[in-house]
């Protein structure tokens, strides 16, 4: 089934099939039962000689976790903690296993999130199926103290100190129904559990962040920019391989421009033919694809560069959090 109809069926009210509704049902089961090993000890979760900060979600696909793992980086460091990242590294074929991420490695191997979350903070950034492992590699060869975990909400192998679950604002959980039939990782009873819950976009008298333009560069080329104001008046293409490129083309719309959306699945490998028909007019991309695309010369290829803006209320609770779980 095509990416549009899973859509449809899980957040647009599309009808959700009997098979689909069935093995829905197996997975509960298979997610209770891994859920009760593990409180029983008979599956093994492994503490970590320092705090783990999970930021995660119920839901399949992206609720805005990678800038909350950036800017939660940024916030530790500032405030005098040494915080490394590890990741699943998701899309990325590995001949090691952990493998440490470097600001030049490449995101065929590493996936491209954790290198931008590497080049984004400059701390040590680790990836691998078994976070456990990367966690301890970054301890004994790093030196941290306090690791963040992008994703893994369900990788209980990891004790954890704290829970963040991340939803996107316009999604939430779709049909409140478990994979395959809707998004949901894990039953909704889940976000009970949780030390946070925040969203990507505005939601009332909830915890959320937003998006601002930080600022637009050429591809490849971070000293050369352009104000926002010489992409209002001319056709501009954007161009987005993220789980929900609507907030990418929300938030260039809302500054004024007048683009031609062209999403694309999320992780997609990106070439230089991605951007072949567009040679005449300027393309802008996410910070997430512009990694990919480090061998690409293309000088109508502009980067936006994504600034989270935090409102006071969830910065305080997400600094209470810090303190309750390091301190």
């Amino acid at each position: 089934m095509n990416e549009d109809k899973v859509r449809q069926r899980w957040y647009g009210g599309g009808q959700v099939g009997f098979a689909a509704k069935i093995a829905a049902k197996f997975f509960g089961l298979v997610i209770a039962l891994r859920r009760k090993l593990y409180a029983l000890g008979l599956l093994k979760s492994h503490q970590l000689k320092v705090p783990v900060i999970v930021i995660g979600n119920i839901t399949a696909g992206g609720g805005g976790k990678t800038p909350m793992v950036i800017w939660l980086a940024e916030k530790l460091k500032q405030q005098g903690y040494k915080p490394g990242i590890i990741s699943r590294g998701y899309g990325g074929k590995r001949k090691v296993e952990p493998m440490f991420v470097t600001a030049n490695a490449n995101p065929a191997a590493t996936g491209d999130e954790p290198l931008l979350m590497a080049k984004k903070t400059k701390l040590p950034v680790m990836v691998g199926k078994d976070r456990v492992k990367a966690g301890k590699s970054l301890i004994q060869h790093y030196s941290v103290n306090v690791i963040i975990t992008d994703d893994g909400l369900q990788h209980y192998a990891l004790k954890r100190d704290a829970e963040i679950v991340m939803l996107d604002a316009k999604w939430r959980t779709g049909n409140h129904l478990l994979i395959p039939a809707g998004p949901l990782r894990e039953p909704l009873e889940r976000l009970n559990d949780v030390d946070l819950v925040v969203f990507k976009g505005y939601v009332e008298q909830q915890h959320h962040y937003d998006f601002a333009i930080g600022g637009i560069h050429q591809l490849n080329h971070p000293g050369i920019t352009k104000d926002i104001n010489e992409f209002r008046n001319q056709k501009v293409v954007a161009m987005a391989g993220i789980a929900n490129p609507d907030s990418f083309f929300s938030m260039l719309s809302a500054a004024g421009m007048a683009i031609v959306k062209q999403p694309l699945p999320d992780h997609h490998e990106m070439t230089v033919a991605d951007f072949e028909m567009h040679q005449e007019v300027m393309v802008l991309i996410t910070e997430k694809d512009a990694v990919k695309c480090e061998d690409m010369q293309l000088d109508n290829v502009w980067v936006v560069k994504m600034q989270v803006v935090i409102p006071e209320k969830t910065t305080a609770a997400i600094e209470q959090l810090i303190q309750r779980v390091i301190s």
